[in-house]
């Protein structure tokens, strides 16, 4: 540590307060005999608490130094006031070595003396750096928990559409469950006419009591122009079985018109409201009824 880290730790502060341990005392002692720049550090320091301490002495009023004599037994005021216009000669230098001499860092001066600007202004900031760090700790922890609670919303939106969604599938597999389990359902797939698409579509019809169901398995959804159109071919000949829109729950059951008698049955592709007759270049699946 070099002097002017010496000088700026604040021992040299305790010092002239009185407030140093025995051993700090005689290293600030030792270390003022051999830097200049300590002992005049140490100097200054010990003017300016002299100074403070004389800028607040307040003699004591008369009446109350007048009733400390009596009470003494000093003899009456009168005396004092005789002494004091006939002044007493000058000590010789015999009699003047013999007077103590109060240091200046004796501990009676240091409980009078309070801290000087430096420390106080050291105290201040600490304070403030403390407040300052809790401050941001709390801020951080603030920003972590809302981070957390929009993790938890956006994560509780998610799974609250994955149930909606778990909930519609399961409605659909029971509907279907329901249908295929009445007596004298059959399944009729129908396949794409074009090899290149993954079109398909089931049939769920009960020849006995003529309903027909409709299951999209996998459909482009068209234009808003345009929608599908479900044919049963009876006899040979096209019969229209209703129109239908392909939305993003396309595997939903939807109920036909009836038929107690059916050969086929087709999907084409129509212009919106369907058409009497079905277009073959938009035929999109097909499948027959085996017997």
């Amino acid at each position: 540590m070099n002097t002017k880290e010496y000088i700026e730790s604040g021992i040299l502060e305790e010092y002239v307060l009185g407030t140093v341990s025995p051993q700090e005392k005689r290293e600030v002692e030792c270390m003022s005999s051999i830097y200049p720049e300590i002992r005049q550090e140490l100097d200054t320091l010990s003017a300016a608490v002299e100074q403070y301490a004389q800028a607040l002495r307040r003699d004591p009023p008369t009446d109350i130094k007048e009733w400390l004599l009596k009470e003494l037994e000093f003899g009456p005021p009168e005396a004092e006031a005789v002494e004091e216009s006939n002044p007493t000669p000058l000590l010789t230098n015999e009699e003047n070595t013999e007077t103590p001499i109060r240091t200046l860092n004796s501990r009676e001066d240091a409980f009078d003396s309070r801290p000087t600007f430096r420390v106080t202004w050291l105290v201040a900031a600490s304070l403030g750096l403390v407040v300052l760090f809790f401050a941001y700790f709390l801020y951080s922890q603030l920003q972590g928990s809302q981070q957390t609670l929009s993790s938890l919303r956006n994560s509780n939106e998610a799974l609250t559409e994955e149930v909606r969604v778990l909930r519609a599938q399961q409605s659909q597999a029971d509907q279907t469950l329901a249908i295929l389990k009445e007596p004298g359902t059959r399944v009729i797939r129908l396949n794409p006419t074009d090899t290149t698409t993954a079109n398909l579509a089931t049939i769920y019809w009960n020849a006995s009591t003529g309903q027909v169901n409709l299951e999209i398995d996998s459909l482009v959804r068209p234009p808003e122009t345009q929608q599908y159109q479900l044919w049963a071919i009876v006899d040979g000949k096209p019969v229209d079985a209703g129109v239908f829109d392909v939305g993003d729950n396309t595997r939903v059951v939807q109920q036909a018109k009836k038929f107690l008698k059916a050969d086929a049955f087709a999907i084409t592709l129509e212009r919106r409201g369907g058409s009497p007759t079905p277009t073959l270049s938009t035929m999109v699946v097909v499948g027959n009824v085996t017997s």
